[in-house]
């Protein structure tokens, strides 16, 4: 690029360019970013991007770059290598037919992908600055492909393959064809990739819906189930009540005839039937309790010991802490019931300390699991739907960038996850 004044016009247009890359990134993300850092990293982005431009402009050099550098500026907002890769080639794919268009119309294409291109206009740059401010926009309506990492390998794979593809083919493309067939098929190629990237999208956020219908359905059974309990408690105790004058004169007998053993059996039978017609499990949080007595009462073949220590104020979204308690309680009592009566045993606890909430799950098992590349799975033959729950727990562990550990001692298994609250 020659001349001071147009190298100065690429650098301010390049600017606003990365200013569109960090609305892309910043846009949703749930981790929070320190603006010093931020500042930092797309000024770092902005400069190699630039100087790679202004001294070699080599396409293949240009994509490696901003691949890469598109990649570090998303694992700033998220932990996986996975939805980084996958935002980096999103985005790229998407800005690319901008810089082509403006190629084409400044008539400035490179005749190698190895070899030095010719710089664009004034004209060029405005309109890439433009396209791509333009892109940005259009993508940030995407939600799935952002906010979901849910899809499998393979799809995930497949889509980040068709796009990585597609950029190496608008590239050889864009050198090898005359100008009208060359936009033709760039324009192809690009609806092509915004209909994998729709579709992705769309396969995504369909995907978060059924998860969430089958938790609404699971939360609707306990509350159902919740109802039930407390109308056989209403019941036992409206009789408790009814038969109090008949309890209160017999154990008056027994006390007036000095037969302490009869009194202290009665006694201990109107403590059972107490306890029976009250639920026992009290975290402050309505939504909560109602799940564990559901779940405790269904399952009265399982002990099920609470230890809870949590304010009623707690920072945290009810449903989220229902989907962790309830997947986390469904695990421990089927593997209870692999073992004989006698074995089964179930602990639950849950405490707060410092904004940060820790729960731990403690079950019997009869040593047998199921594991791939590091990760439980489901032992029921329809694992499509009942592998959903540890994964529910995490993608909830990950909203409040916490963790999720399991691990095996023996015959017994622990399940451990911490949140951070704020």
């Amino acid at each position: 690029m020659t001349g001071w004044d147009n190298i100065l016009f690429y650098l301010i247009t390049n600017v606003l360019n990365t200013v569109s890359i960090a609305r892309f990134f910043r846009h949703g993300a749930e981790e929070k970013v320190p603006f010093r850092k931020e500042l930092a990293a797309y000024a770092a982005y902005w400069a190699v991007i630039s100087a790679a431009y202004l001294l070699f402009a080599v396409p293949v050099l240009m994509l490696a770059l901003n691949l890469s550098g598109m990649v570090l500026l998303a694992g700033m907002y998220e932990k996986r290598m996975k939805s980084c890769i996958l935002w980096a080639a999103v985005l790229y794919v998407s800005l690319l037919p901008a810089e082509l268009i403006a190629m084409w119309l400044c008539n400035t294409v490179a005749k190698d992908v190895w070899q030095q291109q010719e710089a664009f206009s004034q004209t060029g740059q405005i309109v890439t600055c433009v396209l791509t401010a333009l892109n940005v926009q259009l993508m940030l309506r995407f939600k799935g492909v952002r906010k979901s990492t849910a899809g499998n390998r393979v799809s995930w794979g497949s889509v980040v393959l068709i796009l990585l593809l597609s950029v190496g083919l608008i590239s050889l493309l864009a050198v090898h064809l005359r100008s009208g067939e060359r936009i033709f098929a760039v324009l192809m190629l690009a609806v092509i990739d915004y209909a994998v990237i729709y579709i992705y999208d769309r396969l995504m956020l369909s995907e978060a819906e059924r998860v969430k219908s089958l938790l609404l359905a699971e939360q609707n059974r306990s509350l159902a189930g919740e109802m039930e309990i407390l109308k056989d408690s209403r019941k036992r105790i409206r009789g408790i009540y009814h038969d109090m004058k008949n309890h209160i004169l017999v154990l008056r007998s027994y006390a007036e005839q000095q037969k302490y053993a009869e009194l202290d059996e009665y006694l201990a039978r109107m403590q059972e039937e107490t306890q029976a017609a009250v639920p026992q499990v009290y975290t402050g949080q309505p939504a909560v309790d109602s799940m564990l007595h559901y779940k405790i009462g269904s399952a009265p073949d399982v002990p099920v010991r609470v230890e809870a220590g949590i304010p009623e104020t707690l920072e945290m979204d009810g449903f989220d802490i229902t989907v962790i308690l309830g997947n986390l309680l469904d695990n421990a009592i089927e593997a209870c019931r692999r073992l004989e009566k006698e074995e089964r045993s179930v602990l639950l606890s849950i405490r707060l300390a410092k904004n940060q909430l820790f729960i731990r799950m403690e079950n019997t098992f009869d040593g047998q699991l199921r594991t791939r590349q590091g990760r439980l799975l489901t032992r029921k033959e329809d694992g499509g739907v009942h592998g959903l729950g540890l994964e529910n727990v995490r993608r909830v562990a990950d909203k409040y960038h916490g963790l999720l550990e399991t691990e095996a001692e023996g015959r017994i298994f622990r399940t451990k996850v911490m949140l951070y609250l704020g």
